[in-house]
């Protein structure tokens, strides 16, 4: 198991899931995701997931600008798992509250997926990886079957919190404030692999799938309060 997969099970330990994200969980849903790619694994016959991930030049003829740290999860085809994303995706800009719960939505689908594939077995058919500096990355030896390719990148924007004084100061003691928040870009792609054949894949500001926005909201320390006058 990569390194990158041991930290999604970390922070999906921290995740509950929510009432109605469980559809992609059927074990016999499972069961069949995973014969095909299992049989390929027992017989030998591996394809390449070969990636990048960049901005596309702004002028012709200029070079892309490369997306590092990009993490990036190569998982087991699966129609009620992408309808769930679908129907998170139908509604996410109906309101700002949709916008803002778009991100953690997303995030309890698939680390409940995952968990679930973890639970029956098929741990060994989450493949995660994270660009390299060059904005490259690469699954080197990856069951034939259908896949989907989900993939992520946050940019965070740092914000100062209201410094509250005097009365405010001791009114909202102990509230949230909003620090800034992340802006998270989704990538997801079906890929189809092949035994003995290498699929290329690119991941680009022109195919991104979704954008949504995570907001750093907490309780600011006291020191950072000014004191009453």
């Amino acid at each position: 198991m990569t390194k990158m997969i041991r930290r999604l099970l970390l922070v999906g330990a921290l995740v509950v899931a929510t009432p109605g994200l469980t559809g992609a969980a059927s074990a016999a849903g499972l069961g069949d995701l995973m014969a095909p790619l299992q049989s390929a694994r027992e017989r030998g016959a591996f394809g390449s997931v070969d990636g990048r991930a960049y901005a596309e030049a702004q002028r012709g003829g200029g070079e892309p600008t490369p997306y590092p740290d990009v993490s990036v999860l190569l998982m087991p085809r699966s129609a009620q798992f992408d309808s769930e994303l679908d129907g998170i995706k139908a509604s996410y800009r109906d309101s700002i509250d949709a916008l803002l719960e778009a991100e953690p939505k997303l995030r309890t689908a698939r680390v409940t997926f995952e968990r679930s594939l973890i639970e029956a077995g098929g741990g060994q058919f989450l493949l995660g990886e994270s660009s390299k500096a060059t904005g490259e990355f690469r699954f080197p030896r990856v069951p034939e079957g259908e896949w989907t390719l989900f993939a992520w990148r946050e940019i965070p924007h740092s914000k100062a919190p209201i410094a509250l004084r005097g009365a405010d100061a001791r009114r909202y003691k102990g509230r949230a404030q909003v620090f800034g928040y992340t802006t998270v870009i989704f990538w997801r792609l079906p890929v189809d692999v092949k035994a003995g054949e290498v699929m290329t894949v690119r991941i680009h500001d022109r195919n991104q799938w979704l954008t949504a926005a995570r907001e750093d909201r907490r309780i600011p320390d006291e020191k950072q309060q000014t004191p009453p006058r």
